[in-house]
């Protein structure tokens, strides 16, 4: 309970505030600018809610984030780290997305993920995943105390393991869905 009267007190305005929330802005749009360029359709696209929603109305649901330095720093380490590994992340894989287009690396995924079992795909997804959210909580423990910047930031490399293996495995079933009805 301690820690969510924490969250209701608001920081007082600093550099580090202002930082923080050009840096939210910036972490934000790096991950909306990385998921249109490798699917600009949303076809590949593994989070539910941007599926269904789309860029304009996940925006909007996006700008009170901006907020969120002027609530607690320590959030908003957290959801800046997780925004710029999935930026990240987004370039890094996308580079074959491109080069296929949507449709035929959507295909190409749904024949990989019958070849190779939905289970054993999501058991992967989860391994990676949890071993991403380990490495997250190593940094937790290394940058002790709580009120410290980095622990915030090692929360964000395990929200960034959580959320992919919620996401990616969420897409997971979806594509062995899609493959079991195709030939």
């Amino acid at each position: 309970m301690e820690f969510l009267r924490e969250l209701i007190v608001l920081e007082p305005w600093s550099g580090l505030t202002a930082g923080l929330i050009a840096a939210m802005a910036l972490a934000r749009g790096l991950d909306f600018l990385s998921t249109w360029l490798v699917t600009p359709r949303l076809e590949l696209e593994a989070n539910p809610l941007m599926r269904r929603t789309g860029y304009v109305r996940m925006a909007l649901l996006n700008l009170p984030l901006l907020g969120l330095p002027l609530l607690h720093h320590g959030l908003s380490i957290t959801f800046i780290v997780t925004s710029l590994l999935a930026a990240g992340g987004n370039l890094a894989g996308g580079a074959l997305a491109r080069g296929m287009g949507e449709k035929r690396q959507s295909e190409a995924q749904a024949r990989a993920i019958r070849e190779m079992g939905v289970g054993r795909a999501l058991a992967m997804n989860t391994a990676g995943g949890l071993v991403i959210a380990l490495a997250g909580a190593l940094l937790m423990v290394l940058g002790r105390p709580v009120e410290s910047h980095s622990w915030w930031g090692g929360l964000g490399v395990v929200m960034f393991g959580v959320v992919g293996l919620v996401h990616f495995n969420l897409a997971i079933l979806r594509l062995g869905h899609r493959a079991r009805r195709s030939p």
